[in-house]
């Protein structure tokens, strides 16, 4: 299945194995492998996570499904924005940016898109999206999408020697609607 959301800036689309160099150089920093542990750092295993998410059926019901964040500019792949499509006309979003292309809006107008696809095209109900206490950059992503603070769960999680607090956001498909 072809599939490209497009941006004024970025495209979204499904990776190729092209992306391979890009996509490591992504999640090569521990901040994202933080967010994704799922891919090995290694050449090896981004092949393996794009030949994986290749093989899905995209926002297949309770499977996420990734999508590769290339600027239009120069065709490089600086993330990915991921989306699950859950029962009961839920989703859920996520995402994860190269450290060189954070503080850049590229992360609010790719996420504005997909969660817009979500409503759209899936007649989703509901989006969330979570994070934590030590992630306020991508607190404050979810908050400039109209997303509001729905849950916070105290020292829900021990890292690095801190108790950190893990946040749940929201937005409705008739508030995004009305925004």
């Amino acid at each position: 299945m072809t599939l490209r959301i497009q941006t004024a800036r970025l495209v979204q689309r499904r990776f190729t194995r092209d992306d391979a160099q890009d996509l490591l150089g992504v999640v090569s920093d521990p901040s994202v492998t933080r967010v994704i542990p799922e891919i090995e750092v290694s050449m090896e295993g981004v092949l393996n996570y794009i030949d994986m998410q290749n093989a899905r059926v995209p926002f297949q019901l309770d499977t996420w499904f990734d999508l590769a964040i290339e600027r239009k500019l120069d065709r490089v792949v600086i993330g990915l924005l991921s989306m699950v499509h859950k029962a009961h006309h839920q989703g859920q979003i996520g995402w994860a940016l190269g450290v060189g292309y954070r503080g850049c809006g590229y992360v609010t107008e790719a996420a504005s898109e997909l969660i817009e696809y979500g409503f759209d095209r899936y007649r989703m109900h509901r989006i969330s999206a979570d994070t934590t206490s030590a992630n306020p950059d991508s607190w404050k992503v979810m908050e400039r999408l109209g997303m509001r603070c729905e849950a916070q769960l105290r020292e829900a999680e021990f890292r690095d020697g801190y108790w950190i607090d893990y946040y749940i956001f929201g937005v409705l498909a008739a508030e995004w609607k009305q925004g």
